[in-house]
């Protein structure tokens, strides 16, 4: 008899279980308006995978590896937010995958392409092949810092802030072969807004403005917007941001718009401007 009533026991503690799980998710959060919204765990779960998203652009970048950036965290370029992807730098918009991927991507890597070919020939043992594409390409090192992170109601997008503190570092290449480099201070800001494609945290929007100023006391900087950056060949490499007009291409900006980057005759500002709560995109602002 004790064998046999063990049975009824567990199958009730299950069905128990079972109850309490339904009952569970038919307890869905609302908002004001009556609208199902994320919840907490999964608010928490989301702002995790956004952090994680958005870090990889710093060793991305770190390493000139912009091309595969965009195919690991940027949104598809053949996907349904590819036209309405953009990047903002300093004030100038690129609107769309193509437009984005043509600079950062393409015209990036043929600059590196174009930096390796001149260092080979000062330097005899940097040789100019394919595994060698990136050697005396300037290194930047942004690490996000202060994250703001705000989860749309709906679960659909997101958007974030961050402070990236950084520097860049370019070298100049003689044609004796002796190098040297020239450094400068690198502190970035950035206005994120992420999407979800196929359940993964993409980049969609993307303003990038920069604090930048000499390493050296009274030093004057080099590269980033308006400078005057130059690769180990004496070509124009990409700018400070990663961004801007390689070789014999220019590249052609789809806009403007008015962006702070600090100065010493400027008052400072909070730029971008913190997320704050929303539902769904439509009812926000966009980086």
């Amino acid at each position: 008899m004790i064998v046999n009533a063990r049975y009824p026991i567990v199958f009730s503690a299950c069905m128990l279980m079972v109850v309490l799980a339904l009952g569970g998710c038919s307890h869905q959060p609302k908002d004001s308006k009556g609208r199902p919204v994320i919840s907490d765990a999964g608010r928490a779960l989301a702002m995790l995978q956004i952090e994680n998203t958005f870090s990889k652009h710093a060793y991305y970048h770190q390493i000139n590896r912009q091309c595969d950036e965009m195919r690991d965290i940027w949104v598809a370029e053949d996907g349904p937010n590819a036209s309405t992807a953009k990047w903002t730098l300093a004030g100038n918009v690129m609107q769309g995958i193509p437009m984005i991927k043509l600079d950062y991507c393409t015209i990036n890597l043929e600059g590196q392409k174009q930096t390796l070919e001149e260092l080979s020939k000062k330097v005899l043992s940097v040789k100019n092949v394919p595994e060698n594409v990136g050697a005396g390409s300037e290194h930047t090192m942004h690490t996000q810092e202060t994250p703001v992170i705000e989860v749309a109601g709906d679960g659909k997008t997101a958007k974030g802030i961050w402070y990236s503190i950084g520097m860049s570092a370019r070298g100049v290449v003689a044609d004796d072969g002796k190098t040297s480099v020239v450094t400068s201070w690198m502190w970035e800001r950035y206005g994120v807004d992420f999407i979800k494609e196929n359940g993964a945290w993409k980049i969609w929007h993307l303003m990038n403005l920069m604090d930048q100023a000499p390493v050296e006391a009274g030093a004057k900087s080099q590269g980033g917007p308006g400078g005057a950056n130059k690769a180990p060949g004496g070509k124009a490499g990409p700018l400070s941001g990663g961004m801007g007009p390689v070789g014999s291409g220019e590249m052609k900006y789809a806009g403007r718009v008015d962006s702070y980057s600090w100065s010493p005759i400027v008052v400072p500002r909070i730029e971008p401007r913190f997320p704050e709560p929303y539902y769904t995109f439509s009812e926000t602002f966009s980086y």
